[in-house]
């Protein structure tokens, strides 16, 4: 059996088919391949899992001269490939690899709807209201042309159901997941801790707040970036850092020139796209997430600090809070509110053993409830792989 990833970069592969590869490393009878766009710098990572990658070019936002050129290239790859299986990650690939699979001739396609994107957000004018009825239609093509529409979302999944994208026979709901072995405070060097101290420059006693997501205004950037000016007299001790690549030509997007100057606050640091995020969430003490954005449920902005044994605050909203018991391993706040992420971080900060045991609650919530074997292995039951 030939299964095929397409993800909308290399960094998203790693992410969302890493643990597939992992899994079905050594199945004689699976030939594992992956297609995106090579953009991150990651290939080395695919090329260690031993499997094929097609790169391709794809544009994230409207262009429909690259967006026809993708799924020429997709489709020619699945008809010379013949691939049984394509499980497709995010909106572009969802649609353009479900059409382009079925029309060459893919016997099984999945689509992983991870969150709906900015074209679900509430649109003011004309030209948001054609594009999003344009994705709507495009998606309820792509949702027809394949065998399972898979969601780590309830509420993008009544999304569908009730404005009729997906019929609930093709339905399949599990949670986000992470290797919990890769994603552990064991796998990590100390002296990379070190480097990044220094790098910080963050002495012993200071406590250090982590923010990870797109440079885009509905990820909560503003509302992270208030709370460590508020905090920068009252509370010296805690840093604040944001890891967050530029998002040049998304409508949403913050201008870098916004957090440059935000930069000259003594107890912020934005330190753009990075590599080493594990590393920097074991050196942490908390993870914040203040996101009102089209989420998939389960943000790996939560779920990888939380694996490293770290509390987390996010928003009360269907798209974030899947993984937080408000006061077990974090709190939730409500949205666009920079008083009550300020509060609800000093109230973390208030009591180091509290912390600590959130920390611990996160842990075990991760190996508990989102080990990826058990979703990977309910993926490939479904395709008929296992």
């Amino acid at each position: 059996m030939k299964i095929a990833f397409f993800c909308p970069d290399d960094l998203s592969t790693v992410i969302f088919a890493k643990s597939f590869l992992k899994f079905i490393a050594g199945m004689d009878h699976i030939e594992a391949y992956t297609i995106s766009p090579v953009l991150m710098n990651y290939i080395d990572q695919l090329d260690k899992l031993a499997i094929r990658h097609y790169p391709v070019r794809l544009n994230r936002y409207v262009d429909p001269w690259s967006d026809l050129d993708c799924f020429r290239s997709v489709y020619n790859i699945c008809r010379r490939e013949k691939f049984d299986v394509l499980i497709n990650f995010t909106t572009k690939p969802n649609v353009l690899g479900a059409i382009a699979a079925r029309l060459a001739g893919v016997e099984k396609i999945v689509c992983a709807v991870r969150g709906l994107g900015g074209p679900f957000l509430p649109q003011s004018d004309l030209k948001g209201h054609l594009l999003q009825g344009i994705v709507k239609s495009l998606y309820r093509l792509a949702c027809r042309m394949s065998d399972i529409v898979w969601f780590t979302n309830q509420g993008d999944m009544d999304f569908f159901l009730k404005t009729g994208l997906v019929g609930d026979e093709k339905v399949v709901k599990t949670t986000n997941a992470l290797d919990i072995v890769e994603y552990s405070q064991n796998c990590i060097d100390g002296d990379e801790l070190d480097r990044l101290r220094q790098e910080l420059s963050l002495r012993g006693d200071e406590k250090l707040v982590v923010m990870v997501g797109r440079l885009i205004w509905s990820k909560g950037i503003r509302e992270f970036i208030e709370t460590a000016a508020s905090l920068v007299d009252e509370r010296p001790d805690i840093k604040f850092v944001l890891i967050a690549p530029e998002e040049r030509g998304h409508p949403d997007e913050v201008p870098a020139a916004f957090v440059q100057e935000k930069g000259k606050i003594d107890n912020f640091f934005w330190l753009g796209f990075r590599k080493d995020v594990k590393n920097i969430y074991a050196l942490s003490d908390l993870a914040v997430l203040p996101s009102y954005y089209n989420e998939g449920g389960y943000p790996r902005a939560l779920l990888e600090p939380m694996a490293f044994g770290k509390p987390v605050i996010t928003t009360d909203l269907p798209q974030c809070r899947g993984p937080v018991e408000h006061g077990r391993n974090g709190y939730l706040i409500p949205p666009r509110d920079t008083r009550a992420l300020k509060e609800a971080i000093l109230r973390i900060f208030h009591d180091d053993r509290k912390r600590e045991r959130m920390g611990e609650y996160s842990r075990i919530k991760i190996e508990r409830e989102f080990d990826d074997r058990r979703v990977v292995k309910t993926i490939l039951n479904n395709v008929g792989a296992i």
